[in-house]
C-alpha cells in the first residue's frame, strides 16, 4: 500500500477534486475528515454532472458512501479481488478507524506484471474492441457516448482513418474546469458552448499504443513508461483494440482461481437477492452450453446502473475469454434480467458466428486440397 494519501475533506470544493485527478490521474479522490474516512468522489460524476462553478461547488455535494475497505494485514489476492467486485481504481486501507494507506489497481496490476501469465499472454487475446470516432466529433456526444456505453477511453482517427489521439474521461474533466478569466456570470455560457466544440482541442495528441503481439508485461511496462492506464492496439496504424487496467486486472483475478471456469458479477450489490440467483444461473446455463464448443478460461458480468427519470436503465458488458480468445458482448435494458438475457444471447450469436467462420474456412481448404491432388 501506498502511505501517500491524496485526499479532500468535504468542504473543499470540487475544483481542488478536479486539480488532484489532472496532478495524478486518479479517477477517485477519497473524502478524508481528521483521518476519518467520509466518502468517496468520482471523476466520471464530475464530467456528467452540469457544474456551472465547481470554484463554488463543495465536495460534501458530489460525496458518494465511503467504499468498501481493506485491513493492512489482508493478502494482496483479497485486494485485487475487492477491487475488481467494486468496480474502484483504489481502496483505503482503515486500521483503529483511521485510514493509513491505499492500495490501487496500479499496485495490483504491477505484482501481475511480474506473473507468468502476463509474460506469455499477448495483448489480441484481451483486448477490447474500441469505439472510434473522428477528430470533429463534439465534446458533447463524446461525453453522451462515454456515458452510454461505460466507457472512459476512445481513440481518434483523422479523415485518413489514421490514429491521431485518444480522449479519456480526463480529457473530458478540461471541459468542465472553468477557465480563470471567466467571471461567475459567463461561466454557464461558456459551459453550454464548450459541449459543441470539437474533441480534438481535448484529447491527448500522440497516443500510447502497442502491437497486437506485445506480451502483457510489456504492456505494463509501456503504461508505466509512458504514465497513463491504457493502451492502444494499432495495426497499420489503425486501432483495432484498447487495453485499459482494469482489463489487466480482470486476468490477473482469473488466473487466481485453480478449478474450473472462474466467473464473476461486479455491480449487483444493491439487487435482490431472487434477482441475483437468477442472473447467477442464466451465466452458469450459458458457460455449460459454450463449454462443448470451446474451452472456456474465464467469464465477466459487469453491470451498470443509470438512473433516468426516477427509472433505472441497466447497461451489461461481458467478457469471455476462451482458448480462442475473448468474446465481448453489451446490452441495454430497464429490466436487469432482460439486459442481462439480451447480453448472453448476443455472446452466444457472437460465438457461433466465430465457429461456422472457422469450420468454413476448414472446409474450404479441405475442398481446395481435393482439388490439387
Amino acid at each position: 500500500m501506498s502511505r501517500d494519501l491524496v485526499y479532500v475533506s468535504p468542504d473543499d470544493t470540487i475544483s481542488k477534486v478536479i486539480s488532484l485527478i489532472e496532478k495524478y490521474y486518479f479517477r477517485e479522490i477519497l473524502v478524508i475528515e481528521n483521518k476519518k474516512l467520509k466518502g468517496i468522489v468520482y471523476s466520471k460524476e464530475i464530467a456528467k454532472k452540469g457544474i456551472t462553478d465547481p470554484s463554488k461547488t463543495k465536495v460534501s455535494n458530489l460525496t458518494m458512501s465511503p467504499p468498501p475497505i481493506l485491513s493492512p494485514e489482508q493478502d494482496v489476492n483479497d485486494a485485487a479481488n475487492l477491487i475488481f467486485k467494486t468496480g474502484l481504481r483504489a481502496l483505503p486501507v482503515v486500521e483503529s478507524g483511521k485510514v493509513v494507506g491505499v492500495v490501487s489497481l496500479h499496485d495490483i496490476v504491477d505484482v501481475a506484471s511480474k506473473t507468468k501469465e502476463f509474460r506469455q499472454t499477448l495483448a489480441e487475446a484481451i483486448m477490447s474492441v474500441p469505439e472510434v470516432i473522428k477528430e470533429d466529433t463534439d465534446i458533447g456526444t463524446v461525453r453522451m457516448l462515454m456515458r452510454e456505453k461505460n466507457i472512459s477511453r476512445i481513440p481518434i482517427v483523422n479523415k485518413n482513418e489514421k490514429l491521431l489521439g485518444v480522449v479519456t474521461i480526463f480529457d473530458l474533466l478540461k471541459a468542465v474546469k472553468p477557465r480563470e478569466r471567466l467571471n461567475f456570470y459567463s461561466m454557464t455560457t461558456e459551459k453550454e458552448t464548450t459541449m459543441g466544440i470539437p474533441i480534438s482541442t481535448v484529447m491527448t495528441t500522440m497516443p500510447t499504443k502497442v502491437g497486437s503481439s506485445a506480451s502483457l508485461s510489456e504492456v505494463v511496462s509501456i503504461m508505466r513508461d509512458d504514465e497513463t492506464d491504457g493502451v492502444i492496439v494499432a495495426e497499420n496504424d489503425f486501432p483495432i483494440g484498447v487495453i485499459t487496467e482494469k482489463d489487466l486486472l480482470e486476468v490477473y483475478v482469473s488466473s487466481l482461481s485453480k478449478k474450473g471456469v472462474y466467473y464473476q458479477i461486479s455491480g449487483l450489490a444493491d439487487e435482490d437477492d431472487f434477482i441475483v440467483s437468477t442472473v447467477d444461473r442464466m451465466i452458469k446455463d450459458t458457460i455449460q452450453k459454450m463449454s462443448k464448443l470451446l474451452n472456456p478460461q474465464f467469464f465477466f458480468l459487469h453491470v451498470k446502473r443509470y438512473d433516468k427519470s426516477g427509472k433505472v436503465k441497466y447497461s451489461i458488458r461481458t467478457r469471455f475469454r476462451t482458448d480462442k480468445g475473448i468474446f465481448i458482448s453489451k446490452s441495454y435494458a430497464w429490466d436487469l434480467r432482460d439486459a442481462v438475457n439480451e447480453a448472453l444471447d448476443k455472446l452466444e450469436r457472437i460465438i457461433m458466428k466465430y465457429i461456422d467462420v472457422k469450420r468454413d474456412r476448414i472446409l474450404g481448404k479441405s475442398r481446395f486440397k481435393k482439388m490439387n491432388m
